[in-house]
């Protein structure tokens, strides 16, 4: 089975450096432009099914793609964005100011934070390994998961058997594409954080608030 991840667009909170998490912020300007550039991949793709998280910023990412691939989305909810808890709406400046020994970890050693309020990386990747199943049970030969950094980045430890303390190794910007295969219950990676269909050279942001 082959599974294509997509981050969803920019948001103005990506763009500011602020923490969304479950706050369901839309796509900007560029963002929106990302979403429609992003379904001209259709064209590669093929016959497939859209996985999506619940939260407007990747249902918009999603509708250019399955219009563009007549593809039928579906929403599971367990694919929905790290519940940041009381860092929701924060700049990454201000958790830092309030939060400063978590802040600290948060970007040292990932998976040994409890957002306050919210959720930890451990809770993140057992929800989004049930949607992962339920998305196999579908019996489909391709589906497309569009979600957020969090979720897609516990889903690639999981494939790559990484711990989730290797969290901040993978660099997904928004509307990058992944490729993930499994066969036999072993997984292969062709194809990681692509965003060459957006035709901005090789060039990312650094986002604080994710």
């Amino acid at each position: 089975m082959r599974f294509y991840l997509i981050r969803h667009g920019e948001t103005d909170w990506n763009a500011q450096g602020r923490f969304q998490g479950r706050k369901d912020i839309g796509l900007n300007d560029e963002g929106t432009s990302q979403a429609q550039l992003t379904s001209k991949v259709a064209s590669k793709i093929g016959k497939a099914v859209i996985w999506c998280s619940p939260l407007s910023r990747a249902l918009q990412t999603a509708k250019p793609l399955a219009q563009k691939g007549g593809y039928e989305i579906f929403i599971e909810e367990n694919l929905i964005e790290i519940d940041h808890g009381k860092w929701e709406g924060l700049h990454a400046e201000e958790v830092k100011h309030f939060f400063p020994e978590s802040f600290e970890l948060w970007h040292k050693q990932p998976d040994k934070v409890q957002m306050p309020g919210g959720e930890s990386l451990q809770e993140v990747q057992e929800r989004a390994l049930a949607a992962l199943s339920k998305i196999k049970q579908n019996g489909k030969e391709q589906a497309i998961i569009i979600s957020h950094d969090a979720v897609l980045k516990c889903l690639l430890c999981h494939w790559l058997e990484l711990p989730l303390s290797s969290f901040w190794r993978f660099r997904l910007a928004n509307c990058s594409v992944s490729i993930v295969e499994e066969e036999n219950a072993q997984a292969t990676i062709p194809m990681l954080g692509d965003i060459c269909h957006l035709k901005q050279g090789w060039t990312w942001t650094i986002q604080r608030g994710l």
